[in-house]
């Protein structure tokens, strides 16, 4: 991980999902350091694409907004209806359908269910920009709502991710208490998983769950 990376400090706000990538050189190595730059994502659900200051709102968002202004903001991207479809485009690059989100896992209608590029989750045609990143040499790290797989196998840690902690749903309570969006039965708990094992319980220090996101990336 590159040594002048500083402490993400500014978004402890309302956040869904957090991916730090940060170029690794070997220690021992001796080449100079890399000037690949650090990648921060955050995606953020159900956001307007005005509700950020620095995208036009009348709402005050200092803090991500300095994040924008540090960075590249683009203008042009492509969002489907639903969640889970567009993280999926955004981590793929190419359609849904392409990626098995052809639909929401939760929504998947009857005549979809079984059929190519409605598997519910994101499949093995597609690679992440995590992966590729791995590839060139990152170090890539996940916190934060996944809802692309609740299986070992399409768990973060399968699609590029050196570290991880995932609430794999489309929801769940933002406390301690495991308690899920989608619950067939009052004693189901929410699904997480850490570095791809999946979680029996929360740690001690998950009081709120955005604030847990961001203390895990920056740690």
């Amino acid at each position: 991980m590159n040594k002048t990376l500083a402490p993400y400090k500014l978004f402890k706000q309302m956040l869904w999902l957090l991916l730090l990538c940060s170029p690794w050189t070997n220690a021992m190595d001796q080449a100079p350091e890399t000037t690949a730059p650090n990648i921060l994502l955050i995606v953020v659900d159900d956001m307007g694409f005005t509700d950020l200051g620095s995208f036009g709102s009348e709402i005050a968002t200092p803090n991500l907004d300095a994040l924008a202004y540090q960075g590249i903001r683009f203008s042009n991207f492509q969002a489907a209806p639903t969640c889970s479809p567009t993280r999926a485009m955004l981590l793929t690059g190419v359609d849904n359908h392409k990626a098995g989100l052809g639909n929401m896992h939760e929504e998947l209608a009857p005549n979809q269910m079984g059929q190519p590029g409605y598997e519910g989750h994101l499949n093995k045609r597609v690679v992440t920009v995590a992966s590729l990143l791995q590839d060139a040499g990152y170090r890539t790290y996940m916190a934060g709502k996944w809802h692309l797989g609740l299986d070992e196998h399409n768990s973060p840690a399968q699609f590029g991710f050196d570290r991880s902690f995932a609430m794999l749903s489309g929801g769940a309570s933002h406390f301690q208490d495991m308690k899920p969006a989608y619950a067939p039965t009052p004693e189901a708990k929410a699904p997480y998983r850490e570095n791809g094992k999946k979680l029996n319980k929360l740690p001690e220090n998950f009081h709120y769950s955005s604030q847990f996101y961001a203390d895990t990336i920056i740690e």
